[in-house]
This record gives structure tokens, sequence and C-alpha cells, in this order.
């Protein structure tokens, strides 16, 4: 088997995890987080509940996922300097780059993410709409690098004590409202992001009895969960409790322990677009929402099939554009995916995941 083969046998399920991640997000995001926003539907619609039943997947299953291939190159002494200037290209670059046109498009609209002009500037140094993430899952990349620096024959012990460390400050008062630079989300995916590091160092020493408690661990869990969602359709869903902490960690380790047996390919084309699809899904399901205003509000169903048809096709097209055009306007892939247009950049890419 060629490298390339064994890359994308290696990275399938992974890949698979990540078309479901932004199947989730973009049925959130066409659906509404809450009643008064998306298609506007009730909280006992089954859509919203559909919602609520995988809030504590979406997210969590996102770090995760970014936290396991981190591990498979974690930055080196020799290397430190492009680790970091890496990131703040693939992460910072088109987060600067979203974000502004995101919240130009929806001031000047008058859309629910609008901002007075004098206060533009805020939405770079706080969780502001979707794009929180980046910011979050930037900071967690440059501290879990650190520590792999200072400890570079600890990489198991660093993962175990990050993990432990990430999931009491999860369950503690600290962070908590504080969005500056996404702080309280940043801990809300921190133990999440942490374990995703740990499975991928201990995934050798990983046994059946692991799996199996992840496992039932999760159905325990998700079934008090579900029924939970059932019972009261309008009851808040806590984002930093002991729920949100066991069912976010068995749900999305279970399905990494388990990647191999879940490589679907279809959700695994999708997900090669993962990171494109997370930046520019929101602009056509804006649109959608748009629209479907003016159309008095609809079936629900109908724009669901609608958004999700329209949200999905146009970030990959995106993506595919600006890629292709890097050999004749290279700023274009860095400034809208972070990507490189070089030789060596490209196999790269062909032949790993990226860590976002």
């Amino acid at each position: 088997m060629n490298s390339t083969n064994l890359a994308q046998s290696r990275h399938g399920g992974i890949d698979t995890l990540r078309g479901l991640a932004c199947i989730l997000l973009l049925v959130l995001h066409v659906v509404g987080e809450q009643a008064t926003n998306g298609l506007r539907v009730p909280d006992d619609h089954p859509l919203a509940m559909f919602t609520a039943v995988f809030f504590h997947l979406r997210m969590p299953l996102f770090a995760m996922l970014s936290g396991f291939v981190y591990a498979y190159r974690p930055p080196t002494r020799e290397v430190s300097g492009q680790f970091v200037t890496g990131k703040m290209r693939r992460v910072g670059l088109p987060f600067l780059f979203v974000t502004t046109i995101y919240g130009v498009a929806n001031t000047l609209l008058g859309a629910g993410y609008g901002v007075p002009w004098g206060e533009f500037w805020q939405i770079y140094v706080s969780a502001y709409a979707y794009l929180w993430f980046l910011q979050a899952v930037l900071i967690l990349f440059l501290v879990i690098g650190a520590l792999d620096l200072i400890f570079p024959k600890a990489r198991l012990q660093v993962a175990t004590g990050f993990l432990a460390v990430t999931s009491a400050l999860f369950l503690s008062d600290i962070g908590r409202g504080i969005e500056w630079m996404s702080f309280d989300r940043t801990l809300y995916l921190a133990p999440f992001f942490a374990l995703g590091v740990f499975l991928n160092r201990f995934e050798g020493e990983a046994t059946r009895g692991v799996k199996t408690a992840f496992l039932s661990s999760m159905a325990l869990l998700g079934t008090i969960h579900f029924i939970g969602v059932f019972a009261d359709p309008s009851a808040v869903i806590e984002r930093r409790d002991a729920m949100a902490l066991g069912l976010g960690l068995t749900a999305s380790g279970s399905l990494i322990l388990f990647r191999n047996v879940l490589n679907f390919a279809p959700l695994a084309w999708i997900g090669r677009f993962s990171f494109g699809i997370y930046l520019y899904h929101m602009f056509p399901v804006m649109a959608l929402l748009a629209v479907y205003k003016i159309m008095g509000f609809p079936d629900p169903w109908l724009g669901l099939v609608i958004g999700a048809t329209a949200g999905l096709p146009l970030s990959i097209a995106a993506e595919i554009i600006a890629r292709s055009l890097g050999p004749v306007m290279p700023w274009l892939p860095a400034l809208t995916l972070g990507l490189k247009v070089s030789g060596k950049e490209k196999r790269r890419h062909e032949t790993a995941p990226a860590s976002v």
C-alpha cells in the first residue's frame, strides 16, 4: 500500500466524523439555536428537539478531532517557530477574514449579528457568532504546543494532566460568562480537545475494556439526556456541567475509538472540506433564512432541505475555487483557508488531515 492509500485508510474514519460534525452544525444553524432564530420552530418541534439531542456532541466532536489530529504532529524545539506561525496562518488568517466579511454583511443587512461600526473592533476580541470556535481552538493549539515543547519526553503524561486540569476547570466557575477572546468557550472546548490528544497517544494501549467503558457510559448518559430533552423541550441545556462534560467526552470519544468501523465514503468526502464548510456555511444559510422570512416561514422541513442542499455545496465550492486559484492567486487560499500553495504543502494536505 503506497503512502497516499495508507493515509486515506488511516484517516478515512476521521474525515467521516468531520463530515458528521459538519452536518450536525449545519442543521443547527438552519433550524436555529432558539425559537427566535433560524427557521423559527418551537422548542417542541422535532427539528428543535433533534438539535437539542445532539447539543453535547457537535462542538465537542469538532474540538476532539482537532486535538486528535494535532497529536500526529506535535511541535519540536527545532520547528517551534514554524508551529506558531503555521497555526496563526492556518487558523488566524481565516478567522480575521471571515469574521470581517460576516460582521460587515450582518451590519449592512441589519441581521442578527450586526454590530455598531464604532464597536466593530470587538468582534475580533470576543466570542462573535459561530467564529468563536477559531479563537478557542487557536488558544488550545498554542497551550498544548507549549506543554509538549516543555515536556517533549512525556507526551502521554502531558495529555493526561491536560485532560485532568481542563476537566476541573470546565466544572468550576472560572471564566463563566467571560467572552473576551472566547475565554468561557475555550474552557468549554478544552477537555474535549484534551481527550482527543490523549486518545491519540493512548490508543496503542487501548483495550476492549476501554472501548466498552466509553460506549456504556455514553449509552447511560445519552439516555438520560434524551429523556430530559423529550420530557421538557424548553429546558435550558447547560454548556458547562457534569452532564455536558460526561456525555461530550464519552460520545465523541466513542466515535473516535470506533472510527475505523465508521468509515463512510460520502461523509468522509464531505469531511475533507470541513474547514471550508465551517468557515463559509453561514453565508448561504443567512441568505436562505432571509428569503425564508420574506416567504412568511413556510414548512420548516422544506427549509431544512433547502438550507442543507445550499449550505454544503456552496461552502465546499468556495473551498475548491480558492484552492484551484492558488497557483495564480497564492494570497487567496492563504487568506480564505489558511493554506499555502507550494508543492510540499499540496502533498501534505493530500496525505494527512488538517488540524482544524
